[in-house]
């Protein structure tokens, strides 16, 4: 490996990361026992990180650290992670999630995914740097959260904090895309996807009553139950998708795999700046593609109480919904209203409106992708929208360039055990998440 790193020592200081049983849970609670436990966990493995930077905490298990840089007048960036991980229990485990043993050339547990070996990469970069006598150019903060998992308030009192000072950093490198193999269309070549946004979320409930026929069915004289009338309002909303748009990040991320991608394929994506009517056309017809280019609505459960045999007199659907960064919680709601019509009741709940787009032409997605292809040669680099949520979008109060990217391969087998069973990391690509961390801070300017 590059650099003064022991990997012996670097990967059981990121088991002892592991084997603190960090899980958050909005229902039962945390063990306030195994987060209070975490930072000294740290401060005993990094004492040379800690005599460095500048450390507290916030929300009472968030931790905000500052290693200071030469010159102050440039901004900050930000890296950050969480510490908190969701919980193993129901799952069939082939080794125990909080062991962190190393079965076939992997570290299995909880969280050596989502996220601590992004905290693990991070410290041991900076323990390194730090024991060759580096100092950063400008000020290097970590942000981690205790409750991102659960969507908690850690975060955005971190962001408070910055407001406060009136710091605004260069820029912020969370997690979120990762170095993809096997992607669609065919594409062999791995690419590091670097996630320029996000979608947002809600719960929308919609309600069905029957004490009011609906207006269009007086005409006819029948008179809809309420399961008949959610049933058509639901009917109405797959019928009625959300308006697409092509995005600057499409754009961009087309235009990266347009290399790779055959002819005719290959010159559509060039040009799909040139293009964006046709490709919306085509891209609409993919239910995988259709939810790159729009907020997408799902049915996630229907409730109609049994009323005795008689129609229930209500019924009700839970929908999830993705918000795409061109829409917002109120245009989905419009349009929701207008579909179902005004005898569907139309309530929302957990929302969390997307962050606007950072844009990937810029000197610091530049130097993320210059950086990422000296660690690792064979990839592409390709900017995109993840369609799951980061805390990073806190930051987009008081920064426009947020990157969300894990410096780690990640096939579909590995994908599939985020929040899942099987948790696990090879340990060369851990190592190579050093490396890559060793090479971005020791880098910037």
């Amino acid at each position: 490996m590059a650099g003064s790193i022991n990997a012996e020592r670097a990967i059981e200081r990121f088991q002892a990361m592991i084997r603190v049983k960090t899980v958050s849970n909005r229902k039962e609670g945390i063990d306030r026992e195994a987060f209070a436990a975490f930072l000294p966990m740290l401060q005993e493995n990094y004492p040379a990180v800690f005599a460095a930077a500048e450390t507290q905490t916030v929300n009472e298990f968030g931790i905000l650290m500052r290693w200071p840089g030469k010159n102050p007048s440039l901004a900050p960036v930000v890296l950050m992670a969480h510490h908190d991980v969701v919980s193993d229990e129901g799952q069939e485990w082939k080794h125990p999630a909080f062991a962190a043993e190393i079965h076939d050339g992997c570290i299995w547990g909880r969280g050596t995914i989502d996220t601590k070996c992004l905290i693990a990469g991070i410290f041991e970069a900076m323990d390194s740097l730090i024991g060759e006598g580096f100092q950063p150019e400008r000020d290097i903060y970590f942000a981690s959260s205790n409750c991102e998992e659960v969507a908690g308030d850690t975060m955005p009192k971190i962001v408070e904090l910055f407001e406060k000072k009136r710091i605004t950093p260069r820029f912020v490198l969370d997690e979120g895309g990762a170095i993809m193999s096997n992607l669609p269309m065919g594409i062999k070549k791995p690419y590091a996807m670097v996630a320029v946004s996000e979608k947002g979320w809600a719960t929308v409930t919609l309600t069905a009553r029957a004490v009011n026929a609906a207006h269009n069915a007086k005409s006819s004289g029948k008179k809809l139950s309420a399961p008949e009338k959610l049933v058509k309002a639901l009917n109405a909303l797959e019928s009625s998708p959300m308006p697409a748009q092509i995005t600057s990040a499409l754009e961009g991320m087309l235009g990266a795999f347009a290399p790779c991608v055959p002819l005719p394929l290959g010159a559509v994506f060039k040009n799909a700046d040139k293009i964006k009517p046709v490709l919306k056309k085509a891209m609409e017809g993919n239910a995988d593609t259709a939810a790159m280019i729009r907020s997408v609505i799902s049915l996630v459960s229907i409730e109609a109480p049994d009323e005795n045999g008689a129609p229930a007199q209500t019924a009700s659907a839970k929908l999830k919904v993705r918000i795409a960064p061109h829409d917002s919680m109120k245009s989905i709601l419009e349009h929701i209203k207008n579909t179902v019509g005004e005898e569907i009741e139309v309530t929302a709940e957990k929302i969390s409106d997307p962050p606007r787009i950072s844009r990937h032409k810029t000197e610091s997605f530049a130097y993320l992708e210059t950086t990422l292809k000296k660690v690792f040669p064979d990839i592409g680099v390709a900017p995109f929208i993840l369609n799951a949520g980061t805390d990073s979008r806190h930051f987009s109060r008081i920064c426009k360039e947020i990157y969300r990217f894990g410096a780690f391969r990640l096939d579909d087998e590995l994908f599939a055990t985020v929040h899942s069973a099987n948790e696990r990391i090879p340990v060369e690509d851990y190592l190579k998440c050093i490396e890559f961390y060793r090479a971005f801070i020791g880098g910037l300017k």
